[in-house]
């Protein structure tokens, strides 16, 4: 008995409740998750022999960074001066903006916004016809400040905007020196006809370019510092060896053929593919903007068909510019290249030229005289004449270096010295590369970046109407950036107020956004928003062609319709170059000018410029869209919204009260004299005699 009386223990701690044991600390799971004990309980048990992934602490603590207290918020600008309060109130605002903020996630996700309720979303709905009826008010106010002061950082652009454009323009008035310098209006085609309902359909992928070969763009999911695209960066020059830097569908190299050789061949391997019309991506989006100038060069080729006749084929060129364009769209198209540079890495540009540079073109063999006399005198063939009575023993000391190597080459090229020979354009482009120290010859492009254009894709298309005939057209664009996905398009929009607000994108550039995205295929789209004045980036927004053409309904229709009708238009030409130019006046039509009989009334690519108007520039305010910018989250504001504030209102500056001035003191004479008919008014007249 007393046996069992011992064992039990008559004098038990009392358990510790106010301090922790070490007992208690290697069961707990904290101590297991430092010790890397832990095992997680919803693991499967299939998973459960795995051994647990062990944690580094040390180089865990020795590698944190410091917790940003403050963050970065891009293009943040001082307030500007409302001119009156809000209708709703501040609350209002931020309830309306815990809705936005959800809609547009990817808006300066730092700042953190409290997810919106239900009650959010009632008051959302409540005050909404205020809310618009506020911002027509507010877009009215931003119209006034434009024509007062912001104009001015629209016409003055920056020096690094002009640096680029001025390279690009030169490059482009470079292309176009083969062609005719002075046109004349022939006729005016419509771009649009209501009445037509048309579709199009890829029928062929002629040359696909795979996605290893297009650079990669490296897409910020953040923007957490200071993102300017104003920076140093290489820009093309106009190249004496390569005057139009295309390769030809049938060859590996850039070809060093003038444009309009070049559109000889185009047309050759449209008919051969059974398409009546090539054209560039950049000449059909030119077609879709109708709220800008634009020029294209357009060629009609005659071509002999597989069965011997005579066949036009219609190519329309990319854009070019006779002279310079207005600020604005000098400083998209800067931007554009800007925004393209600065997301692209140069290490990417640099794989890219080095594995072009691996392939090695094939040979090219030189035809004899036997297959050269069976050409014709529109192949462009040189033709060269030897003297049997020449002696050349003289001339052999004082031949230049270059001179021998051409010699050289007609030795190899089959070609009897007695006889005449014919060189063509595979042998002359291959004495043109041997001879690269002659100044006409000299490449600039050798060992840059641009030394190899962007690699073009060639698709046959057919744009169909129900009642009328089809077309099939060959559609080539360049492909110069991708993603983790599929191919990338990055489209700059511009913004000059953007302390009010950003601006509202055209629907023109929503047109040839959409025929971008269709002539691709697993394309998506990059909008970048950028601030006018310093080049700035404030958002990046990607985009799936899908989701694009979802938040445009009825795009597809139009840009069908305006391709349909331009194309019937462009049927029935004489053979030759023309020119397909629109201006803003001229709504949904375009001048088609032609070089037979011209007296320089339509076009002059080596005139004079012409005045600018920038008073016409400054007359037209941007339009301003309710997007949700990083600044309205930042200081709680709705967008296109007067503040709710009163310390942000405009400041009534008081003029100070005028100083009591001492009357003359003439009148403090009257005012003391006593008033009579005899007093004599003042001043009294003095007399011009002296006193003696």
């Amino acid at each position: 008995m007393m046996e069992h009386i011992r064992q039990f223990d008559w004098c038990a701690p009392i358990p510790e409740s106010h301090f922790v044991e070490e007992s208690d600390l290697d069961n707990c799971n904290t101590e297991k998750i430092i010790k890397n004990r832990f095992h997680d309980p919803l693991l499967s048990s299939e998973s459960e022999d795995e051994t647990p992934a062990k944690i580094n602490w040390d180089e865990m603590f020795r590698t944190r960074k410091n917790h940003k207290i403050k963050v970065y918020v891009p293009c943040l600008r001082p307030v500007p001066q409302y001119p009156k309060l809000s209708a709703l109130t501040n609350q209002q605002h931020y309830q309306i903006l815990k809705v936005l903020s959800e809609e547009n996630p990817h808006i300066a996700p730092d700042l953190v916004i409290h997810k919106p309720q239900r009650q959010d979303h009632k008051v959302y709905e409540a005050v909404k016809e205020i809310y618009l009826k506020e911002q027509k008010e507010y877009m009215e106010w931003a119209k006034t400040l434009w024509y007062m002061d912001h104009c001015i950082r629209a016409l003055r652009p920056k020096p690094a905007v002009e640096t680029v454009y001025e390279a690009e323009f030169k490059v482009k008035l470079q292309r176009m020196s083969s062609l005719p310098k002075k046109y004349d209006i022939a006729a005016q085609i419509p771009l649009e006809s209501r009445r037509k309902t048309c579709d199009a359909v890829l029928k062929q992928e002629l040359i696909n370019v795979p996605l290893s070969d297009i650079p990669f763009a490296k897409i910020p999911e953040n923007i957490n510092k200071q993102f300017s695209i104003l920076r140093p960066c290489a820009v093309p020059e106009p190249c004496q060896k390569h005057p139009y830097q295309f390769v030809l569908p049938n060859e590996k190299g850039v070809s060093v053929l003038p444009t309009s050789e070049i559109h000889r061949e185009l047309a050759l391997y449209a008919l051969t593919n059974g398409a009546q019309y090539i054209a560039s991506e950049n000449a059909l989006k030119c077609l879709m903007q109708q709220n800008r100038p634009w020029i294209i060069p357009v060629s009609v080729c005659e071509t002999i068909g597989p069965d011997g006749d005579k066949v036009n084929v219609v190519v329309l060129d990319s854009e070019f510019s006779a002279h310079k364009e207005d600020p604005q769209m000098r400083t998209y198209k800067a931007f554009r290249h800007l925004l393209e540079q600065a997301l692209i890495p140069m290490k990417e540009k640099e794989k890219l030229l080095k594995d072009k540079k691996k392939e090695v073109p094939s040979p090219v063999k030189a035809e004899t005289t036997e297959d050269a006399d069976m050409l014709s005198d529109d192949e462009d063939s040189m033709f060269i004449c030897t003297d049997d009575n020449t002696d050349n023993t003289e001339t052999e000391s004082v031949q230049p270096s270059w001179s021998k190597r051409i010699d050289n080459k007609l030795n190899n090229s089959n070609l009897e010295k007695d006889s005449v020979g014919y060189i063509t354009r595979a042998v002359s482009r291959k004495i043109s590369e041997d001879v690269h120290d002659i100044g006409l010859y000299n490449c600039t492009c050798k060992d840059t970046i641009y030394e190899h254009p962007p690699r073009r894709s060639f698709k046959r298309w057919q744009f169909r109407s129900k009642s009328e005939i089809n077309y099939d057209i060959i559609i080539h664009c360049p492909h110069k950036a991708r993603s983790k996905t599929g191919e990338l398009l990055i489209e700059p929009i511009v913004d000059y107020q953007l302390d009010l607000g950003a601006s509202k994108q055209s629907t023109d550039s929503i047109r040839s956004l959409a025929l971008s995205l269709m002539l691709r295929k697993n394309a998506s789209v990059v909008l970048a928003r950028v601030d006018g004045p310093t080049g700035e980036v404030a958002s990046l927004l990607p985009m799936s062609a899908d989701t694009f053409c979802g938040q445009h309904p009825g795009v597809s229709g139009a840009l069908h319709n305006t391709l349909y009708t331009a194309l019937g238009q462009l049927q029935g030409l004489v053979p030759g170059h023309y020119v397909l130019q629109h201006e803003v006046s001229h709504g949904p039509h375009a001048l088609l000018l032609s070089p037979r009989g011209a007296r320089g009334a339509g076009l002059s690519l080596c005139g004079a410029p012409p005045p600018r108007d920038e008073d016409r520039l400054a007359r037209k305010p941007p339009d301003l869209t309710p997007e949700l910018l990083p600044y309205h989250k930042s200081r709680k504001l709705l967008p296109c919204a007067f503040t709710p504030y009163p310390n942000q209102l405009v400041r009534e500056t008081k003029k100070p009260a005028p100083k009591k001035k001492a009357p003359p003191q003439a009148i403090k004479l009257q005012a003391e004299q006593p008033e009579s008919g005899t007093t004599r008014k003042w001043p009294v007249r003095k007399s011009g005699r002296k006193k003696r």
